[in-house]
């Protein structure tokens, strides 16, 4: 028995190399953009009347929205608690982070005694307070959420100090 030369069967696998190698792989592939934008070509005659929509939705330029402060109203409801100047004031959709804060804040300033705040899932917020004999409830409040606004304000500008 003869053998074949190995010879041969390399020639072809390199004749085959060549000629793939020969075609054009963009026939084979398309092309992309570099910057990751997508060009299409559509005639007008193709368009539908939901192409032409998505198309002018796509065209929607979106106005840029004028920065400024961005405020949110406290929903409060004040009650008499067991006592002359205990209170429990209920405050809609605040979470813990806030209730704690303010109570700090709270129980810095003169006229309160006694802060605390209780949260659960199925009666809003409560912040119970009792206030030293002589003072207002309305205006501790005012004076609670003014020392909270101060420190906000005065931490927005450490930050912009930043950048």
């Amino acid at each position: 028995m003869a053998k074949k030369k190995k010879e041969d069967s390399d020639e072809e696998e390199f004749e085959e190399i060549e000629e793939f190698e020969s075609q054009e792989i963009e026939s084979v592939y398309p092309k992309f953009e570099t910057k990751g934008e997508v060009s299409a070509e559509v005639s007008d005659e193709i368009l539908t009347e939901e192409d032409e929509e998505l198309q002018e939705d796509l065209d929607f330029v979106m106005e840029e929205e004028e920065e400024g402060p961005r405020y949110k109203y406290l929903d409060l409801q004040i009650k008499r608690g067991n006592g002359k100047n205990n209170y429990e004031i209920f405050i809609e959709g605040q979470s813990h982070g806030f209730l704690n804060v303010f109570v700090k804040h709270l129980l810095n300033l003169e006229a309160v005694d006694l802060a605390a705040y209780k949260k659960t899932d199925i009666e809003a917020p409560k912040i119970f307070l009792k206030l030293k004999e002589g003072y207002k409830i309305k205006k501790t409040l005012r004076d609670g959420i003014d020392s909270l606004r101060d420190e906000v304000v005065s931490v927005q500008k450490g930050f912009k100090g930043l950048m």
